[in-house]
């Protein structure tokens, strides 16, 4: 026989003992599991904190003990899990502080407080919630809800006061929106609205709030131009209609608008980029014609805010 083919079958005859070398300490370990398992399961059966802790305490190097100590923690939480209140999930967390529900005890007191405010439903109730929980899962909800809140509250004003309806023109504004989002000014459509009756220099006036994106933060407003791309695509057909709504000559003395950002799309944390100013009776010569729009601007005040660091 050659010398090679005797080294290729004492290869073989290796290789054939090493796997069953293999299958039997494969077999083993599986005997052994299925033997702690067989220890393991009429403690399971019975799914009590005491049955546990009495497996845990007669077979110590038990593989399925990390499965029992679960177990326990699960039997803990669950009456506080049933009673579902947010004295009961306080009590859990300090009575029980290294279980691994806590977290989830801790989520449920956070939904429960939300729930309240939600069913309480004032603007009061959201501002509390965002002030006692800055870093709640559920704050942009809260802040959507309280912004619609005060929007609606302005809306109110706006009504008895001016005759203006605040929720047409937030539909006008989306009308717009839509109208910007096929063009090439569509960057500029992504903005939420807010408004409020302000006063600028003393002189009372309707400000429109344009809140974009964290995105915008990075406009460069120190270059004189970069307020007209918002004149043209947005605020100019704005005044257009704002001018025919507020008919009274007297009821304001102008117009303002404020470009924002936020990552959130909220008022409360908005970052004024641009402020613009335009007098009620400019505003009426442009809606008529008699102003073009470069005019307009040139009679606007606009300035930029001095940023925060």
């Amino acid at each position: 026989m050659k010398s090679s083919t005797i080294k290729t079958w004492c290869c073989l005859v290796l290789m054939l003992t090493l796997l069953q070398g293999c299958g039997i300490l494969f077999y083993s370990d599986e005997q052994e599991r299925l033997r702690q398992e067989a220890e393991f399961k009429p403690y399971q059966q019975k799914n009590s904190i005491e049955e546990y802790r009495e497996f845990i305490a007669k077979y110590p190097e038990n593989i399925f003990i990390p499965i029992a100590r679960g177990a326990i923690q699960d039997l803990e939480f669950a009456p506080y899990e049933q009673k579902n209140s947010i004295e009961g999930y306080r009590e859990f967390i300090k009575t029980f502080p290294g279980n691994r529900n806590s977290s989830r005890a801790a989520e449920k007191i956070e939904q429960l407080e939300f729930k309240q405010v939600e069913d309480t439903d004032t603007a009061e109730a959201y501002r509390d919630f965002l002030r006692k929980n800055p870093r709640s899962n559920y704050i942009l909800l809260a802040q959507q809800r309280l912004q619609d809140l005060e929007f609606q509250s302005l809306d109110k004003r706006c009504r008895d006061q001016y005759g203006f309806d605040l929720l047409l023109y937030r539909l006008n504004v989306s009308r717009l929106q839509k109208q910007l989002e096929s063009t090439s000014a569509a960057s500029l459509a992504d903005f939420t609205l807010f408004a409020s009756i302000d006063a600028h220099n003393g002189q009372r006036c309707f400000h429109t709030l344009l809140i974009y994106g964290d995105t915008m933060s990075q406009l460069d407003t120190s270059k004189k131009e970069s307020s007209e791309p918002f004149f043209d695509a947005v605020i100019a057909k704005l005044l257009i209609y704002l001018d025919q709504k507020f008919s009274s000559r007297k009821a304001l003395d102008g117009f303002s608008f404020s470009v924002a950002s936020s990552a959130a799309h909220f008022y409360g944390d908005a970052a004024v980029l641009l402020v613009y100013y335009f007098p009620a009776e400019s505003v009426h010569q442009f809606a008529q014609g008699s102003l073009g729009p470069r005019q307009l601007l040139a009679r606007a005040e606009v300035t930029q805010p001095a940023r925060q660091h």
